[in-house]
Order: C-alpha cells, then structure tokens, then sequence
C-alpha cells in the first residue's frame, strides 16, 4: 500500500452524530455453502468430490473457458443482510482452493493476454504454465443468483452445438460498468481480454514448477476495482457471495472432461470427505465494514476517537484505511472521512 507522510492536524470544521451502528466484521468460512463443477456433461454437478478446470481453446462448440468452479458462501448470519449498499464496504476478500492432483500442472501466477493463447508467441507470455483465475458471476436464460444453484440444469440453447455459449451460470467481468456482466467464457474466440477478479498464487511451488497434490492456492480479490466492490456488496447484501475459479489449460476434446495426459488442476470440493478432514475444501476470508465511515473505531459515538483511530491505521499502512479503494493512502481517503462526519 502506497502511503503519504504523517497526518497530524486537519482545517476542517467537524461535525458529530450522536449513534452510527457501524462494525468492522471479519469472516472466515472454513468451506463452502455450495459448490458445483460448471461443465456441460458433468452428469453430479452438485455432488462430486472434486472439479477441474480447464479450456477448450478455441474449440468450435465449446466454451473457450469450458469447465469451470463455482464456489458459493452463505454470509447473511454472519453479515447483515438488506441496507443500502452505501452501508458496506469490502476491505479484503480471499478465496482459498486446494489442488487434488500432483505434479500434472505448472504453477503460473500471472495473468496470460488471449494472445498467447492464440499464437503461442513466447514473446506474450514468458512464463511456463497457464494461471488460475477467479471471476465474478452472471447469468441467463432467466436465471439470478437467488434462482440458480447445484443442481440447476447447465443451459439453454447452445449458439453454436454442442454446448457453445450456452451455460446459465458464467465467469463475468464488468468491462461496460459496474452491474452490465460480460461473458468471459469465450474470450479467445471473442479476441478481448478479460479482468479476472483475482488470479491464484500458491506457495507450494515456484513459477513454472510442477504443483504437488494438496497445494493451497489463495486467490485474492482486487478490491480497488469498483465494479468488484460493487459485485461484492450487492452479494453480501443478498446474503449470498459467489464466484467462478476458471482457467485455459489443455485438455483434449471430448464428453469425458478430456482425453489423454492431463495437464491441468482438479479442486477439492465440500463433498470430499477427505477435503472436510484436512481442510482442503474451498474458503473464505472476508473483512468488511458495515455502517457509517463516520464512526471509524466502531463504538457506536461519532467523536475525535475516530479521527484519532483513523489516523493510527492510515499511519500503519493498513487496508482498513484505504476509503476511497484506489489502492493507495493519501488525501483523498482522509477527504472521505471528514465528508462522511460532515454528512
């Protein structure tokens, strides 16, 4: 986090509110309310013990992005539910997933241009492997987040058979504003590239090397996007929060979920025995704040405390202080505390 000297003193006239009701809550959900393996001839798609992610690179009746994660977190007891979205605020959020399957895919963390994909041009993607990407999630076909779930049928009418472009549930981005999804399941067809909402890293391997069985991968959400703070909350809000974990890694056709040697990750799900008793099943951690910015400390008194509280975290270069989520530590975010008192 960028930050900008010491902050000692303001010129501001401020106001106080008597109450606010606001709290920090921090979230760690140990596995998932749901999750379903997001490919069109996965015959369980709520019940399997685990799900892959892989591409069908430009292949003519499938989805570029073909077989996806869907990954879904029950917040609303933890969380409140329904006030305006002005009343949250999405100051960290990671997703961790573990790989079922070693030493048949190579880490890569960094995000890889359609391009490369396309040409196999060197120069586009230096790194070995291909990465794992989280995204937000829209839907079709008249489906919402509160109508579609596990055990809903995989899609409508395919534009192109046997499956292309047909899935009622997919990896979104948000390229046209906040709220207007865009399909990123075929971007390599399409030729766009997309703005996943985070990209996975892991520690139990180095870029380019082969990843071990039961590797932690963290996928952690670039919360200076706005179109992602807005995705978050309008979730949160619904009580639900759900993303797609997709990747472009190769797999040979067919109906089977790829022929031949594999070379991509499979994902423990909720439904692994063995993922419930080592805690491999997928994750989050959340940190939000709820309730007005005024009352910083979260005592429920809009006072000096709270300038005084604010000042200690923009000081420590804390995430928490970031207000305004471009990422950086400076006037600006100072300026929307003192407008949030001013209110």
């Amino acid at each position: 986090m960028k930050t900008t000297p010491l902050i000692t003193a303001f010129g501001f006239s401020l106001l106080f509110p008597a109450v606010c009701n606001a709290q920090v809550i921090d979230v760690t959900l140990d596995t998932t309310t749901m999750d379903r393996w997001n490919y069109p001839f996965n015959g369980s798609p709520g019940s399997r013990f685990s799900a892959s992610t892989f591409g069908a690179v430009e292949l003519e009746g499938f989805d570029d992005r073909d077989a996806q994660l869907v990954v879904g977190f029950d917040t609303s007891g933890l969380i409140p539910v329904g006030l305006g979205l002005s009343e949250y605020d999405i100051i960290s959020a990671r997703v961790i997933i573990t790989n079922t399957n070693g030493d048949e895919f190579r880490y890569d963390p960094s995000y890889d241009p359609h391009d490369s994909y396309l040409f196999l041009d060197e120069s586009l993607d230096a790194d070995a492997g291909r990465p794992v990407e989280m995204y937000a999630m829209g839907y079709r076909n008249g489906y919402a987040q509160s109508s579609w779930g596990e055990y809903t049928v995989f899609g409508g009418t395919p534009v192109v058979e046997p499956t292309q472009g047909s899935r009622n549930a997919f990896a979104c981005d948000f390229p046209n504003g906040v709220g207007v999804a865009r399909d990123v399941s075929n971007n390599l067809k399409d030729e766009f590239d997309p703005t996943p909402i985070a990209v996975a890293t892991t520690t139990a391997a180095s870029p380019g090397e082969f990843v071990p069985a039961d590797s932690d991968f963290t996928l952690e959400v670039n919360t200076c996007d706005d179109a992602h703070q807005a995705y978050m909350i309008e979730s949160i809000a619904a009580g639900e929060l759900r993303f797609t974990i997709a990747s472009l890694h190769t797999a040979n056709g067919g109906s089977g979920g790829g022929s031949g040697d594999i070379q991509y990750p499979f994902w423990y799900t909720r439904e692994n025995a063995i993922a419930q008793l080592l805690g491999y099943t997928p994750r989050l951690e959340l940190r939000v704040r709820v309730g007005g910015l005024s009352d910083y400390n979260a005592d429920g008194s809009n006072n000096l405390q709270d300038i005084f509280s604010y000042l200690n975290d923009f000081n420590a270069g804390l995430d928490d202080a970031d207000l305004n989520h471009d990422c950086q530590l400076n006037l600006q975010d100072v300026f929307v505390l003192l407008q949030a008192f001013n209110s």
